[in-house]
């Protein structure tokens, strides 16, 4: 099978070949390590086998406006100030929208400007036909968190729901043009990356979470599902009370279901495995970041072991390879999952 093909099974819950191999984001760092000469990503993808193949984080696709070169902050075409840090993704430091004139006069970035689609072009020149190749984007809640500052937004849904109910319909809106032109443009797969919970549980009830933005993450999922394009959500944290909304969405499958946060994958699956594949799993605070790379390999094994079988199953982090993350661990665990995933073999060896 090809990458693609191997992918494409496991997402439709049917039986590959072998295990397929995903991540959301790998650090440069890590990338520079394992894979030097300056390929990035592509040769990174290519040299250590990828399955699947996707755009970086939603915020590089939007141009930065630089406001402090020494402290590395900048303002994005959202409007939103954000700052680099030994992250990957840039984090919000300063909302745009505090007023109600501020609400009333905005005007979203252009969905159709061809930069935003640099990173997906870059991969079909490359991978198309032989990886699945995907384009990160967001749903309906990390736009209107960056909008109007996540504390803010959150009392918004109690004091003024009718702002929140705007901020995720311009926050649908752009993403489905987004979708809309990627898929023409050769996607064939989208990963929607916004966070609803942490490790305690959803961010919010799950009565909020049901009225604000399932709707929405409904609507972009069933937007990409229609033109026969492939759906994953990516949310961290302990998702189990609103698991049951997630699943309805309609997805293809759920990311990354950490360990951390008490999510047992095996365990999931049993529940939920005939609506949706599963994805993830592979601790990426310890196991990856502080154990040997034999530890990393009894992991590994162990988890194809217990959620393999059946199909249904993408291995990746529980998160993303941030930099914290040892590159002989990530490395070994790409190993063993090629090494145990065979279906041919599953469990003999």
């Amino acid at each position: 099978m090809t990458g693609r093909e191997r992918a494409e099974a496991s997402l439709r819950r049917e039986i590959p070949d072998r295990v397929p191999i995903f991540e959301l984001l790998v650090d440069d760092a890590i990338i520079e390590a394992l894979c030097p000469g300056g390929g990035g990503y592509v040769q990174f993808a290519d040299e250590y086998d990828l399955d699947i193949v996707l755009t970086g984080t939603p915020s590089s696709n939007y141009r930065m406006e630089e406001l402090d070169r020494e402290n590395r902050v900048f303002r994005d075409e959202w409007g939103v100030i954000r700052k680099f840090s030994d992250q990957t993704v840039p984090f919000p430091m300063e909302a745009p929208l505090k007023t109600e004139t501020d609400i009333q006069s905005f005007n979203p970035p252009d969905p159709r400007d061809p930069y935003r689609f640099n990173g997906l072009i870059k991969l079909l020149e490359n991978f198309k036909g032989e990886k699945l190749v995907g384009m990160h984007v967001h749903d309906a809640f990390s736009y209107p968190s960056y909008l109007r500052g996540m504390d803010v937004l959150f009392m918004d849904m109690v004091e003024r729901p009718e702002i929140v109910h705007e901020l995720v319909r311009i926050s649908v809106e752009h993403t489905k043009v987004l979708i809309q032109k990627a898929h023409r443009l050769g996607a064939e797969l989208f990963v929607f990356g916004d966070d609803y919970a942490g490790n305690l549980g959803p961010m919010m009830s799950p009565k909020h979470f049901e009225e604000f933005f399932l709707p929405g993450l409904s609507e972009v999922v069933r937007t990409a599902k229609e033109m026969g394009a492939f759906t994953v959500k990516h949310t961290d944290g302990n998702i189990h009370r609103i698991a049951d909304m997630l699943v309805d969405s309609g997805v293809d499958a759920l990311h990354p279901l950490d360990p951390e946060a008490g999510m047992d994958i095996a365990a999931f699956k049993k529940k939920y495995g005939d609506r949706v594949c599963v994805i993830g799993n592979i601790d990426t605070g310890k196991v990856l970041s502080e154990d040997s790379t034999d530890a990393v390999t009894e992991i590994v094994l162990a988890t194809i072991e217990k959620t393999a079988p059946g199909g249904g199953y993408i291995i990746s982090s529980a998160n993303s390879i941030h930099p914290h993350v040892k590159p002989e661990n990530y490395a070994a665990m790409l190993k063993a999952a090629r090494r145990f995933g065979d279906y041919a073999h599953l469990g003999k060896d």
